[in-house]
């Protein structure tokens, strides 16, 4: 009856997907390979790709192979929503890695839960995730916990008063308002407070703005790209301050975008040891893999998302989406990934602590 049921596994899967190959288990990614979020989205493909193959060449999951159907969603929330309604309907994937952007994967969690489609997230952390439903799950930690770090570091500084911006999406707002409920209770004080759109090419009226203050820091949470503008627009004018920043800006391509701007901009990230055997077991095969390519922001979390998914996959009881939700939750429950410990709570979060990086000499570096 065991070998039943685990051939059934196997089936549905193979069945429930045209795009897989006799012997694959499929599963979904909606993934922005093209559009604002593609300087993020081909590192997390390549992560989850590394994953995948490492998974494969040790005998796969009951020994069928392990394959990604990707779908790009133009890196928009109409994009992620077409891309999830295809892997669900077309595909039949019960189980899909939700796009990056918290405004993308919330336009696509309610899709998820109705449908009784499993959702995992590698690098959305707006705080409104946790309230999206019982098949929903992220390996990457909650804005609570950024925006607390984010306030800790300003307040460690010793700055008492900062301008904040930030992206004005679900996850900069989100972030933004944790900051400043935890900024403030300790007595910090936000003398303006711009919200800046996603994806301009110019935000000189908005920097003017910040300079009118004569600020000695900035709160900047946003993304690479426009991280990158900002700063180097601000050089540009004048304006000289401390810019501190969050996880989603830490990037070599944050310092190849900016040049000089960037420098000594300190910010926070949720860390994790590269001191530890499964940190070095990635480092080691993303070199091996992509020779000269340096890891990609949040890659390790993608990595990580898939080799839990693997290990769900492999002990779930039955096909039904509920007995491999449940094999997901306790497959988390003490694994130890390349990011530290990824187990489930009850809202499908995990918990992290947070470091602080700055940019020193061209490079990024641990701030101390």
């Amino acid at each position: 009856m065991k070998k039943f049921i685990f051939s059934s596994i196997a089936l549905l899967f193979l069945i429930s997907t045209g795009s897989g190959m006799a012997g694959d288990i499929s599963v979904g990614s909606v993934t922005p390979l093209t559009g604002k979020l593609a300087v993020y989205g081909e590192g997390f493909q390549q992560a989850m790709l590394l994953a995948a193959d490492e998974i494969n060449a040790a005998g796969g999951i009951k020994g069928n192979n392990l394959k990604i159907v990707f779908e790009d969603n133009n890196s928009t929330s109409k994009g992620s929503v077409s891309a999830i309604r295809k892997l669900i309907t077309i595909d039949k994937l019960p189980l899909i890695f939700g796009p990056a952007s918290s405004s993308n994967f919330l336009a696509v969690c309610p899709i998820a839960q109705d449908n009784k489609t499993i959702l995992l997230a590698a690098e959305s952390a707006a705080a409104a995730i946790t309230k999206c439903g019982s098949y929903v799950f992220r390996v990457f930690p909650s804005d609570l916990l950024q925006g607390v770090g984010v306030a800790e570091l300003t307040n460690s500084l010793g700055y008492k008063e900062v301008v904040l911006t930030y992206v004005n999406n679900d996850w900069g707002v989100g972030l933004a308002e944790v900051f400043k409920a935890e900024f403030t209770a300790s007595g910090g004080k936000i003398i303006d407070e711009l919200p800046h759109a996603e994806g301009k090419t110019d935000y000189r009226s908005e920097i003017l703005r910040m300079k009118r203050h004569n600020p000695k820091a900035i709160v900047n949470l946003t993304y690479i790209k426009e991280g990158a503008t900002i700063l180097k627009q601000a050089y540009e004018t004048g304006l000289n301050v401390q810019w501190l920043m969050g996880s989603a800006s830490k990037s070599p391509k944050l310092i190849d975008l900016a040049g000089k701007a960037s420098e000594g901009v300190i910010g926070t990230y949720p860390t994790f040891s590269q001191e530890t055997p499964q940190y070095k077991t990635f480092k080691a095969a993303w070199d091996k893999k992509y020779p000269g390519k340096k890891t990609p922001v949040f890659g390790e979390y993608n990595y990580d998302m898939v080799k839990l998914t693997a290990l769900a996959l492999e002990s779930a009881a039955s096909e039904s989406s509920d007995d491999i939700r449940d094999a997901l939750i306790k497959a988390s429950q003490g694994y130890i990934g390349t990011t530290g410990d990824k187990s489930f709570d009850e809202s499908g979060d995990v918990n992290a602590s947070y470091g602080q990086w700055t940019i020193k000499d061209g490079s990024i570096t641990d701030y101390k």
